[in-house]
C-alpha cells in the first residue's frame, strides 16, 4: 500500500505543478493581448496623425505656391517687359507615391493627389492681365518655379534662367 500512497502523492504533486504551469501560459497569452491591443493602437494612431500632417504640408504648399503666383502678378504692373522668377520650397518632397500634381490656370491654382482623394484649390485674383498656365508633377520635386515672362505666369520644374 505503500507504493500506492507514493503514486498518489506524485499525482497529486504533478497535477498542482500542471496547474502553476496552465497559470504561466495564461499569463504569458494575457501579456501577448494586450501587447497585440497596444501594437494595434500605436500604428493606427500613427497613421492618423500621418494623414493628417500630409494634408497640413500639401495645404501649406498650396498657399506658398499661390502666393508666389499673385508677387508674379503685381510685378507685372510694372510694366510689359518685366521678367519675374521665383522658387518656392515644398514639403513632401520625399512622398512620391502620393503622386502629387500642382496646376496653374486663369481661375486658380488646383494641387490634387493620383488618387483624386485629396483635391484643393485656391483662386487668385488675375487682377493682372497676364496668363496663367503650367501642370507640375511633384514626385521628388523639392522646388516650383513660378516664373512671369511675355506677360505669362507659368509654373515650372526647372530653373528658368533668367
Amino acid at each position: 500500500m505503500r507504493t500506492d500512497d507514493l503514486e498518489q502523492a506524485s499525482i497529486r504533486r504533478d497535477e498542482a505543478a500542471a496547474a502553476t504551469e496552465l497559470g504561466y501560459v495564461f499569463t504569458f497569452l494575457l501579456g501577448l493581448l494586450f501587447l497585440s491591443m497596444f501594437s494595434v493602437w500605436t500604428w493606427d494612431l500613427e497613421s492618423s496623425r500621418q494623414k493628417s500632417w500630409t494634408a497640413e504640408a500639401m495645404d501649406q504648399n498650396l498657399d506658398a505656391v499661390a502666393a508666389a503666383v499673385e508677387r508674379a502678378d503685381s510685378a507685372s504692373h510694372l510694366g510689359d517687359d518685366v521678367t519675374y522668377a521665383e522658387p518656392v520650397p515644398l514639403l513632401l518632397s520625399q512622398a512620391t507615391r502620393l503622386e502629387l500634381r500642382m496646376l496653374l490656370d486663369d481661375e486658380g491654382l488646383l494641387l490634387q493627389d493620383g488618387s483624386r482623394e485629396y483635391t484643393s484649390r485656391r483662386p487668385i485674383s488675375a487682377g493682372a492681365a497676364t496668363n496663367h498656365t503650367g501642370e507640375v508633377s511633384l514626385n521628388g520635386i523639392d522646388t516650383v518655379w513660378v516664373v512671369l515672362h511675355d506677360g505669362e505666369v507659368r509654373l515650372q520644374v526647372s530653373q528658368p534662367g533668367i
